[in-house]
């Protein structure tokens, strides 16, 4: 184990602790970690640094760090951040490598604050001590009742429930939200450990040490911000390896406004977006919100997944067949219709006494004897999930549906769920022992069924069969930056292999010629290298079907780049491609995650549609038609009223476009708007292009 590895390790696993800078008042955050230690029954030792008193709480004090004993293995810091750093040092002298920094007041403060962060550095640097926060709420272990921590749950034993769920946060508030939704479902967690500043230690070093806890299967992240890109996607692919299922909310829908109004793009591809796509990509199961979270943690804490190895099938049955009904529609609303029963199950549902359609929802109808026979018949035609609608009924009846459910449970269908809008204690200890879920909302469970899956299918997309050995594409790049031009940004899209419409360079100035071997219809549009969005300003005109028009084109359009961009001159005449499907197609660069790929509806309300996706390269062609097919734009190139365009072409030009981008640190973003994807084995034509290039002295990867 690495250093700092082992330093978390004596943290979380303290068997001899300091509190120095306890209070004896319960009124005080600073009597927090006493009060938690001493109701969860904290199975060390603790010994507290207060020299205003001799005991607090039956636990011996101490006038000073250096009067402690020489065992101790962790201390937690309870003073204002200059006495904090100075104990810090002090525990250093005493030999205890691992602490947690509570206080605010240092780097987020100012210049004072920024000099407390060095000296915490240097002290990290120099003894290999592990230093949690500062800025922090602290760590947890509620298996040895450790709580070096201010976390309110703590003081509350009866929430605290023993499990394999370890949860790194960004936010010191946020674990007892979130540790009270897990609670809610019955699943017990591990270790919590809140960053704070991430001063010397980050989410990705937490990570890396959960992914080794033997005690932790499922570790849960609450994510403000990634800072350190490549040793976090490091860490979540040891995880994986590990197998170790990671579970993350990623908190801040925040846009870039400059790049959002240069780019299309950009608009499309905010932070946020980015970061779910870089998670997904990752193999991470993402949760929209903190009840999801917990159900996604529920679902995978108490379901064998192993028994599932294909694609997740759902098949709702229940007691009421408006609340089957209900859950199909909800599961329709977020996008995942369930799938119809095959003409032999569907014969045999109808053949039962139950006058009930053979359909996938299936209303029992009041006839509980059959619910075995009719799960058997789901499963048989490959059903693998069954969510199950328990209506309010007489106590003795829904006995015996719990039990005619078990029987379908050890017949072959492992993975239930129980749906009702009442759940007692009595219930959910019930369900809980039979490792079958129970849970209030169809929406919330749908929710995070489809996070699963789409963690699921990604890990299927990216095994050996179909994860290709992509090389990075090089390409020559021009020696400007800022916005490049129309002409040198299609240059670049033909050197990785893209096809763009015929056309011709002419200055403004003097009246068109040249452009007799181009067809009709043709466009003009004007090349600026300082507007972003050329329609707006008049500065594009097509379709233009004769020589007559051209010129009146060309007029318009050359007065009008006058007024938007005296300095330039050239405009472009080029044959005007009036057939295929628009798309949108580029790449943004994010400051966290690197290059991001979006593929979208096309042309001028490419923004507005909300219809798109956004890939992570490398990626694969299955990864692309598996993302794109979510889409109505994706729907509509594979064959809408019978009619297909080359999905193979644009899935080529996106893989192209996001190695090109990871060759090229310094391509900020990249436009092709529209991109024409034409009739099936026609290919792809880039219509406009805008790129969008960092200063070399800036470029990152």
């Amino acid at each position: 184990m690495e250093p700092d590895q082992e330093s978390i390790n004596n943290l979380l696993n303290a068997r001899n602790v300091a509190v120095i800078g306890a209070s004896s008042d319960p009124k005080k955050l600073s009597s927090s970690p006493l009060t938690a230690m001493k109701l969860n029954n904290y199975q060390g030792s603790i010994s507290v640094v207060n020299p205003n008193h001799t005991e607090i709480m039956g636990y011996k004090c101490f006038t000073s760090i250096a009067d402690l004993p020489d065992n101790i293995d962790a201390a937690i810091i309870l003073l204002p951040a200059s006495a904090a750093v100075e104990a810090a040092e002090e525990c250093a002298e005493k030999n205890i490598f691992s602490v947690v920094v509570i206080a605010q007041g240092f780097g987020e403060s100012g210049p004072d604050g920024i000099e407390l962060d060095a000296r915490l550095v240097a002290l990290a640097t120099r003894t290999g001590m592990a230093i949690v926060g500062p800025n922090t709420n602290g760590v947890t272990n509620a298996r040895t009742g450790l709580a070096l921590s201010l976390a309110p749950i703590m003081q509350y034993p009866e929430l605290v429930r023993s499990g394999a769920v370890s949860i790194i946060s960004q936010s010191g508030a946020m674990v007892s939200s979130l540790l009270t939704a897990i609670n809610d479902t019955g699943v017990g967690f591990c270790k919590t450990i809140t960053c704070g500043n991430e001063l010397t230690l980050n989410v990705a070093d937490y990570l890396r040490y959960l992914a080794c806890d033997p005690e932790t299967n499922i570790i849960v992240i609450y994510l403000e911000t990634i800072r350190h890109v490549q040793a976090f996607t490091s860490a979540l692919e040891f995880a994986h390896k590990s197998g170790k299922a990671v579970v993350a909310i990623k908190i801040g829908e925040s846009e870039n406004a400059k790049k959002a109004a240069l780019s299309h793009t950009g608009a499309i591809a905010g932070s946020y977006d980015n970061t779910i796509a870089f998670l997904q990509s990752q193999h991470v199961y993402v949760a929209e919100d903190i009840e999801s979270l917990a159900l996604i943690v529920y679902l995978l804490d108490q379901l064998d997944w192993s028994d599932i190895n294909n694609r997740l099938k759902i098949c709702v049955a229940s007691i009421s067949g408006g609340f089957a009904a209900h859950i199909a529609d909800e599961a329709s609303r977020l996008g995942a219709p369930l799938s119809n029963p095959s003409r032999e199950c569907t014969n045999k549902l109808e053949a039962l006494p139950t006058q009930s359609h053979g359909v996938n929802p299936y209303d029992v109808a009041a006839q509980n004897n059959l619910i075995p026979s009719i799960i058997e018949f789901f499963r048989e035609d490959g059903f693998n999930m069954l969510i199950f609608g328990l209506v309010l009924m007489k106590g003795e009846i829904e006995e015996d549906v719990r039990q005619e459910l078990l029987k379908a449970k050890n017949a072959g269908m492992s993975n239930i769920i129980v749906l009702s809008p009442r759940i007692s204690a009595k219930d959910k200890a019930f369900f809980h022992s039979q490792n079958i879920i129970i849970a209030r909302s169809p929406r919330l469970v749908i929710k995070a069924l489809l996070s699963i899956e789409t963690c699921r299918s990604g890990l299927e997309l990216a095994s050996g069969r179909n994860k290709k050995n992509h090389t990075p594409l090089q390409i020559n790049l021009p020696q400007i930056n800022g916005q490049i031009n129309e002409v040198l940004s299609k240059e670049l899209l033909q050197q990785v292999g893209l096809k763009t419409p015929k056309r011709v360079e002419l200055k403004s100035c003097i009246p068109p010629s040249g452009f007799e071997h181009l067809n009709y219809p043709l466009a003009i549009k004007a090349v600026s290298d300082r507007i972003a969005h050329k329609t707006e300003h008049g500065l594009v005109e097509f379709p233009i079907r004769n020589e007559n028009e051209l010129l009146r084109s060309w007029s318009s359009v050359s007065e009008n780049l006058k007024r938007a961009d005296a300095s330039a001159d050239t405009i472009l005449i080029e044959e005007f491609i009036n057939s295929g499907i628009e798309v949108i197609l580029g790449v943004q660069r994010d400051p966290f995650v690197g290059p991001v790929v979006v593929i979208g509806a096309g042309g001028i309300l490419c923004e507005l549609l909300d219809d798109s996706v956004l890939l992570i390269p490398p990626f694969s062609y299955e990864q692309f038609l598996e993302a794109i097919s979510k889409t109505k734009l994706g729907r509509l190139l594979n064959g809408y009223r019978g009619r297909k365009y080359d999905l193979a072409a644009l899935g080529e030009a996106a893989i192209n476009i996001g190695l090109m981008a990871l060759a090229s640190p310094r391509i900020e973003s990249l436009d092709i708007n529209p991109i024409l994807v034409l009739s099936q084995n026609n290919g792809v034509i880039a219509v406009d292009a805008a790129l969008y290039l960092l200063p070399e002295i800036l470029s990152t990867d």
